[in-house]
């Protein structure tokens, strides 16, 4: 009995020396549960948007994604949002420059106005989520989308696509779809927080 009670208190010993010695240990085991937690946030996140598959594309693109919180997530959708914007916006610009047949350069026009519009609102955007002003992020991507929306009604008959612009643009919506419901997640955390709060201050009482 006293043997194995004195193999089992050598065992322990070795283990925490081993661990000792070896931090990366278990540094490696909370670093392996993190990235299990942030991949199930992601899915969590892609699957309430009306394209899972392409939205777990565009975020694992940004190599901010795998560390990043529900907060750092809604910046990086935003930013994909604003450079997808930015990009096309200059490539309808350059396609009103360009085009001779004048039924296009105002289909053109018209988008380009769309589009710059919808960077305003996506400006404000970024303003309200420093502010935490969740509810008023929805009102104004639902805006942007209407915005895209109309423009996809201008290019629906245009044959000659060659930037890609109908894909694109939904490519775009798709983007301020994954805005809109990380607004919603968080101004859902930030409701639950409160009531905790709340909570404990009557606890407290």
């Amino acid at each position: 009995m006293a043997s194995t009670f004195a193999t089992l208190s050598m065992l322990l010993c070795l283990s925490l020396l081993f661990m000792s010695i070896d931090p990366s240990f278990a540094g490696h085991h909370h670093k392996k549960h993190h990235d299990k937690h942030n991949k199930s946030r992601l899915k969590k996140l892609c699957s309430k948007t009306s394209d899972s598959k392409l939205c777990l594309d565009f975020l694992k693109s940004d190599s901010r994604t795998s560390s990043a919180d529900n907060r750092g997530l809604f910046e990086i959708a935003i930013d994909l949002a604003y450079t997808k914007a930015t990009d096309i916006h200059k490539d309808l610009n350059s396609l009103y420059d360009s085009s001779g047949d004048y039924k296009l350069k105002d289909r053109y026009n018209s988008c380009s106005k769309n589009y710059h519009d919808t960077i305003r609102n996506l400006d404000l955007v970024k303003k309200l989520f420093n502010d935490r002003d969740y509810k008023r992020i929805e009102v104004q991507i639902s805006d942007s989308v209407e915005e895209i929306r109309d423009c996809q009604n201008q290019l629906k008959n245009n044959e000659n696509d060659s930037h890609d612009l109908k894909k694109r643009t939904k490519e775009f919506e798709l983007l301020c779809d994954v805005v809109k419901v990380s607004a919603k997640s968080l101004e859902g955390k930030d409701r639950d927080d409160k009531d905790r709060d709340d909570e404990d201050d009557e606890e407290d009482d």
